[in-house]
């Protein structure tokens, strides 16, 4: 084959690869604990790192980013404690660390804010990023299960992955069957593996309001999906791994999520911990295949017609 019949047919074949390639599952919210895509109100509890509130935030005998843990930066180039798309009432409480962003009207009454500054251009476009991880929690929902799930006597639920070493493993289950689990077990994983949990239903509870335990899933990178769930409860649990539940109004108390948060409006006084934030993965088959731009189009007809012309001339 010649050197330019070669360079085409290289051309052609990288071209062919970078399309098919997986795409990298992230939640792009910027490194924030929790974002509402909808309202916000909360009381006597905390989110030790930082919030962004799409819409309008009540708090009261709060705390935010006390573990300061900001998210995305500013023109300053510091990064956001805490941004509310809509107004803020907000009392009894602090706000450390970072920069401070209110787009209505702003009521700060016996709020800390040390080492904070507020700004007055918006840190974040809210309808991009509410659209982002919405198509994530759909595009996640589409994965094929890798592993399987059984229930156990006493309200036992095992998830099995395929022992073959996965850095990722997908579990498809119905949120009637997780608010009937007080016990996880595990068999086939890898330590630090990805657990990708799709769990189906418009009002899942969440998890079992009787303490059930979830400490097992510490050992793994998780992420909860809940991608039907309209209305979500989590009562006297304490949850390891993050949570995306877009389209969910998420209530409940007594009890705390140690990961990144996404849902659709939250009222709960849960407390949201700075630890076991989800890392970003590749995940094979996740999302659709990028589509090419056009001079990427343009590249790969010139290369498959100056394959054709070559051959024509190697033949003759």
């Amino acid at each position: 084959m010649t050197t330019l019949l070669k360079t085409a047919a290289t051309v052609t074949f990288a071209f062919a690869a970078t399309a098919a390639q997986a795409n990298v599952v992230d939640l792009g919210i910027g490194g924030a604990n929790l974002f509402s895509l909808g309202a916000f109100s909360a009381t006597s509890s905390d989110v030790e790192g930082s919030v962004l509130v799409a819409g309008s935030m009540s708090a009261s005998s709060y705390s935010v980013n006390d573990k300061n843990k900001d998210a995305f930066s500013s023109n300053n180039g510091h990064g956001i404690a805490l941004a509310v798309g809509g107004a803020l009432s907000y009392s009894n409480g602090s706000i450390k660390h970072g920069e401070i962003y209110v787009g209505g009207a702003k009521s700060l009454t016996s709020v800390g804010t040390n080492d904070t500054t507020t700004i007055t251009t918006a840190p974040v476009n809210f309808n991009a990023l509410s659209s982002s991880v919405k198509s994530t929690s759909t595009n996640l929902s589409k994965l094929a299960a890798t592993g399987t799930v059984s229930t156990t006597q006493w309200g036992g639920m095992t998830l099995t992955g395929t022992g073959a070493h996965k850095a990722v493993e997908v579990f498809n289950i119905s949120g009637s069957d997780l608010a009937k689990i007080n016990n996880f077990s595990f068999a086939g994983l890898d330590n630090n593996s990805t657990l990708i949990i799709n769990v189906s239903g418009a009002n899942a509870i969440g998890f079992n309001q009787n303490g059930v335990s979830l400490d097992g899933f510490s050992h793994y990178n998780v992420l909860y999906n809940f991608y039907q769930s309209t209305s979500m409860n989590i009562q006297n649990v304490g949850v390891q791994g993050s949570i995306l539940a877009p389209l969910a109004r998420v209530t409940g108390g007594n009890g705390q999520i140690n990961g990144e948060v996404v849902v659709g409006n939250w009222a709960s006084n849960l407390q949201v911990n700075a630890n076991s934030f989800f890392k970003p993965v590749n995940v094979q088959g996740y999302g659709a295949s990028p589509v090419p731009e056009p001079e990427s189009y343009a590249m790969l007809l010139a290369g498959l017609a100056l394959v054709g012309v070559v051959a024509r001339r190697e033949r003759a």
